[in-house]
């Protein structure tokens, strides 16, 4: 029984009438999932800044009952009630509980005002203009700092609970050569205060290289893949590591090149993931190999294997599932970034995506679209408006000599990490 004190709380209240609707109908097979949080965002252009507050509420459970899964959501713990007596009637294949984890923790939450975005439009703007050598100019900039809270509690015991902030930003600019004119957009986060250098160069690169007019000079060469284009294609591969079954082109023992280790650790992020499963590492490819898979709570127990914590919530409105949390590529061993520019014979140096990746894993197919740098014999020679690379994933990523030590973090939506790559032979066009 809860104490009057306890009772005084009106979401405490309600939360524990949540909790005794779902443990009569599931006994200790429920999970009950909390969220709250508000962030503030200013938007500046040359002519005005606005700034906001918002705040959202989110609850979702889920539970077993009559062998079959069920879930329910709301934007306050009354809709999810009464969510919960909807989704009952829902008809859902059987399926077994999964194996609840343990664990209890403080669900305090310290109280502190949240602080409003950094103020950084005179620094990015000073700085876009060195770069792109005054063709570019900043047209927009949005900054969002957010703080968001969860608790997760099951039928099992478990009650944890962790909150965690974050700074991020979207960039606008437009580049101008003459009477030509390109658009440009980067999306960035920051793990602590806004660098505005990497900012600002992959900006410049995105707003001024198009408008050169030149492709591609050769049909193949060496291909040199900034951090961000890096990450972009490996978080395109990342529904290998939580496929049920891998395309039949994949080789486990020779995934990719001796240089290449991709490991998945949201520990510096969070203690746990959306259903209350301890964060840990997890070495998904080791020296090329593939070795490991990303479990949720439901893939784990249809695979008879226990969760690695990578049970992921994009939204408190649809259930947990497996998914990358902070996915990057290893560089301890890696070498300094201007020591594999050398090793350009003749090739290009993809600055920056003008398309998201295309990734096909069923038919082992990758298009990749940029604009960035001729490099001849280790030097840069001429900026190319638009190249593409294609062809097959088994051979890409066995084709990397080798990776810098400048790993850097991206949204892809979740965090993935690389540095710049160097590949020794790719297709252009």
């Amino acid at each position: 029984m809860i104490s009057g004190a306890a009772d005084a709380d009106p979401a405490e209240a309600l939360a524990r009438a949540c909790r005794e609707d779902l443990a009569a109908r599931a006994g200790n097979d429920w999970e009950l999932y909390r969220k709250w949080g508000q962030s503030r965002e200013s938007v500046t252009t040359p002519t005005r800044r606005s700034e906001s507050l918002r705040r959202e509420e989110g609850w979702a459970a889920r539970w077993w009952e009559e062998g079959a899964p069920r879930f329910a959501s709301g934007s306050d713990a009354g809709g999810l009630r009464r969510a919960i007596a909807q989704a009952a009637h829902t008809r859902v294949m059987p399926s077994p509980p999964p194996r609840w984890p343990l664990g209890r923790s403080s669900p305090k939450v310290a109280d502190v005002p949240l602080e409003p975005p950094p103020e950084i439009w005179e620094d990015l703007t000073r700085q876009l203009s060195a770069e792109s050598r005054g063709e570019a100019l900043l047209t927009q900039l949005t900054l969002r700092r957010g703080r968001t809270t969860e608790r997760i509690e099951n039928g099992a015991g478990l009650d944890v609970s962790q909150t965690f902030q974050w700074t991020d930003g979207v960039a606008g600019a437009v580049g101008r050569r003459g009477a030509r004119a390109c658009e440009a957009r980067l999306v960035f986060r920051c793990e602590d205060e806004p660098d505005c250098a990497p900012v600002a160069r992959r900006l410049a690169d995105r707003a001024i290289l198009p408008l050169s007019g030149e492709g591609s000079p050769f049909p193949r060469g060496e291909w040199l893949l900034d951090p961000s284009v890096a990450a972009a294609v490996l978080a395109g591969i990342a529904p290998l590591f939580t496929a049920d079954r891998p395309p039949r082109w994949l080789n486990r023992a020779r995934f990719a090149a001796p240089a290449i280790t991709i490991l998945d650790d949201a520990t510096a992020d969070a203690g746990f993931d959306g259903e209350g499963t301890p964060t840990r590492r997890v070495a998904l490819v080791d020296q090329g190999e593939l070795t490991g898979r990303l479990f949720d709570l439901r893939s784990a127990a249809s695979a008879g294997e226990r969760s690695t914590g990578h049970g992921v919530r994009p939204s408190y409105r649809v259930p947990p599932a497996a998914g990358p949390r902070r996915l990057f590529l290893e560089t301890d061993a890696g070498a300094r970034p201007l020591d594999l520019l050398p090793s350009v014979r003749r090739g290009l140096f993809a600055s920056a995506l003008t398309a998201p990746p295309r990734i096909d894993l069923a038919s082992d197919a990758f298009d990749v679209e940029f604009t960035g740098i001729v490099v001849v014999a280790g030097r840069a020679q001429r900026p190319v408006a638009s190249a593409r690379a294609r062809g097959r994933l088994s051979q890409l990523f066995r084709r990397v000599v080798s990776v810098a030590t400048d790993r850097q973090f991206f949204p892809a939506p979740f965090l993935t990490g690389a540095p710049t790559v160097l590949i020794e032979r790719a297709d252009f066009e």
